[in-house]
């Protein structure tokens, strides 16, 4: 068994070489869980526009450019989706919920109106913008004739709540304004109808039929979700368009995908050489302590005492990294979480048109990062380290343990 005061005594008498392989060790193990926590904090925030409307898949159907810009058209991301084909969407094995809504542009004149029909009892989607009321009220089921308008859009154009607003020429009632950069800036819009009105409007276009949406928003089984997208763009054919969180993953850039997918790989790098130095450390020492090991061996010690004395040395110094390393990431972790992360949302989630000036507008939504250090990888990089650090100890502390005490003093 190891003596722990001599093992106490030997770590504090030689503090450069305990500090130099626990500080190696730390530093590999903190680059490895950080780009962990950093590629779940990123993850998380492509999760949200989504999560914003409580929907994990949204549905729409790439369509043609609109012949001409007057009256209320489609944008071209967002084809009709008939009402049988949204039924299928919503009877697809794995779907626990869907919610229909209809886009489109109304041209008035020299002004734009980007409408959104929606169910306002649905419990996901457009729906949720219910969150972001901030004068009036929001729309209700039986609710006919009457708008609420984005609060942005509304200050703009100086409308205020109970004055008349027209999108395609008919008049609406406006009930009430919302701050729809609180929804995730998915199928933002600036007027917000009844879904049986702007149904209307677009069936009186020529554009669709009183049936017809061109958005379903679906939540799916957390085990299923990809395969629901997969069998649903299937089900749609090639002009389908199908966004889910990974769709995110992609807007935020080259830089989190190579972390993203490369992150695990080189976290594991950086912890083999953190591991192989430790060895380095170790062996040296080993190689360093050939007089002690003579000392031990000539009062007594017997080769099993003095190897279990020598690997609880190397325990400590490797015991002593781990812990630096987690309190490391724990600290990079925290300073993550002081940051926010900006993630575009794809055009064809809220449409405007290309050729407005300044182009189409770009929106995005900012999210606190939520980086967090995974228990599982703390426990497996751990164990990891251990049993390296046993295996490379009691290899050399047997090798040490079995030189001949009189040899030892020779060397010496």
């Amino acid at each position: 068994m190891p003596r722990f005061t001599l093992v106490w005594a030997e770590l504090r008498g030689r503090p450069i070489r305990t500090l130099t392989g626990a500080v190696s060790l730390a530093i590999g193990l903190a680059l490895f869980l950080s780009l962990q926590a950093y590629g779940s904090g990123y993850r998380q925030a492509a999760r949200a526009p989504l999560s914003e409307i409580g929907t994990d898949i949204v549905v729409q159907r790439e369509g043609d450019r609109p012949e001409a810009f007057e009256g209320a058209v489609f944008p071209h991301s967002a084809a009709v989706i008939t009402d049988d084909q949204a039924s299928s969407v919503a009877g697809t094995d794995g779907v626990e919920a869907t919610s229909r809504a209809l886009i489109f542009w109304s041209f008035q004149g020299d002004d734009l109106v980007v409408a959104l029909g929606m169910d306002p009892a649905e419990r996901i989607g457009p729906g949720r913008l219910n969150a972001g009321l901030r004068d009036g009220r929001f729309l209700r089921p039986d609710d006919s004739g009457v708008a609420v308008l984005d609060l942005s859009y509304a200050e703009q154009k100086k409308i205020r709540t109970g004055d008349s607003f027209t999108v395609a020429g008919q008049a609406f009632t406006v009930v009430g304004l919302v701050d729809t950069s609180r929804a995730g800036q998915v199928a933002n819009a600036n007027a917000y109808l009844p879904l049986a009105d702007a149904q209307k409007i677009t069936a009186a276009a020529g554009i669709s039929s009183p049936t017809d949406v061109n958005m379903v928003f679906v939540t799916a089984q957390p085990a299923r979700s990809e395969a629901v997208a997969r069998e649903i763009g299937a089900a749609l054919g090639r002009d389908s368009l199908i966004t889910t969180p990974q769709s995110f993953d992609d807007a935020l850039g080259s830089t989190f995908s190579l972390i993203d997918r490369f992150g695990l790989l080189v976290g594991i790098a950086a912890l083999l050489v953190a591991a192989a130095g430790l060895a380095r450390t170790v062996s040296a020492n080993l190689a360093e302590r050939r007089r002690d090991v003579a000392v031990l061996r000539a009062v007594g010690w017997p080769r099993r005492a003095v190897t279990a004395q020598l690997s609880a040395e190397t325990a400590a110094i490797t015991s002593l990294g781990l812990v630096l390393g987690v309190l490391g990431a724990t600290a990079v972790t925290w300073a993550l979480n002081r940051t926010t992360v900006t993630v575009p949302v794809p055009w064809e989630l809220s449409p405007t048109p290309h050729f407005l000036a300044g182009g189409a507008r770009q929106l995005s939504l900012t999210v606190p990062m939520n980086a967090s250090l995974d228990a599982l990888l703390i426990v497996a990089a751990a164990v990891a380290s251990l049993i390296a650090a046993a295996l490379v100890s009691g290899f050399a502390a047997r090798r040490a343990a079995g030189i001949k005490p009189m040899e030892a003093w020779r060397v010496q």
